[in-house]
């Protein structure tokens, strides 16, 4: 079987071996110990360097999922990884980036080519690590990825705690994808041919206000909806992480998605998704 390296291999590398171990030799590499992979390996990327310069061992596909560290504007973690292993090895790197490099586009719609104006300092880094990426001289595929949602990954706590939402009149929108759906994008591209040194967004192609998506929950539920409220009221209760999500918008054009990977999205309504994610 071909082989494919699964770096930070947490929530979306569990999804893609249960879905698809069998269909190749996965080696994951994370912080934490773990046996979903046929070989795994317990690793800080961003210092074991005596454990990188023997990781690439044989030739393969790298699935890059590992976060930059926390703060700074370069991504320090994959400049050592790619500054350590074996790149010669490496035939393509599908590097999981995020829709945050767009920054705030104020609802617009927007495809690969628009101009990146990042506002957090994640966003920054994420910034850098795609030009890391392509400055590295391998074979890659950049996929821009906006929220992520599935099984064990629903905002239930938000929702035990009745986290005020944002008035559906005056909502922005933003954008998802089924935890499932990025899987089967992400294994797609370790053989297609027609992703090669591409940037891609990648959704269920409708782009939908925050707070539906939450309502959406509740109605799952079926609990009473919380609170609703105003973007300056938000601003003063959500904490930062949140607040930058509700402060930036904008809808994904996913037309480089669909054209190379026709009907590739199973949960197009993210009301079935959700209704998945819960049983």
């Amino acid at each position: 079987m071909d082989r494919v390296y699964i770096i930070g291999n947490g929530y979306i590398g569990n999804c893609i071996t249960d879905n698809y171990g069998h269909a190749y030799d996965f080696v994951g590499v994370c912080r934490s110990i773990k046996n979903n992979c046929n070989k795994n390996i317990s690793s800080d990327i961003s210092k074991d360097n005596k454990i990188l310069s023997n990781l690439i061992d044989k030739v393969g596909t790298v699935i890059y999922l590992a976060p930059p560290q926390n703060n700074g504007h370069l991504d320090l973690t994959l400049n050592n990884f790619l500054t350590n292993v074996d790149k010669s090895n490496i035939t393509r790197i599908i590097y999981i980036s995020t829709s945050g490099v767009y920054g705030d586009k104020k609802d617009k719609l927007v495809n690969e080519k628009a101009k990146l104006n990042p506002i957090t300092s994640r966003a920054i880094r994420r910034v850098d690590a795609e030009n890391q990426i392509q400055q590295s001289s391998i074979n890659y595929i950049i996929l821009r990825v906006p929220g992520i949602y599935g099984s064990n990954r629903l905002p239930l706590k938000r929702i035990e705690d009745r986290l005020p939402l944002i008035k559906p009149d005056i909502c922005k929108h933003t954008n998802l994808i089924h935890a499932k759906d990025l899987s089967k994008i992400i294994i797609r591209c370790i053989s297609d041919n027609n992703v090669n040194n591409i940037i891609m967004n990648v959704s269920d192609g409708k782009a939908i206000k925050t707070t539906d998506y939450y309502l959406h929950i509740y109605d799952a539920l079926k609990i009473k909806y919380p609170e609703f409220i105003n973007y300056e009221q938000a601003n003063t209760i959500y904490d930062e992480k949140r607040k930058s999500f509700i402060n930036e918008s904008r809808k994904l054009d996913v037309t480089l998605m669909n054209t190379i990977f026709p009907n590739i999205i199973e949960f197009k309504s993210v009301i079935e998704g959700i209704k998945e994610s819960l049983e």
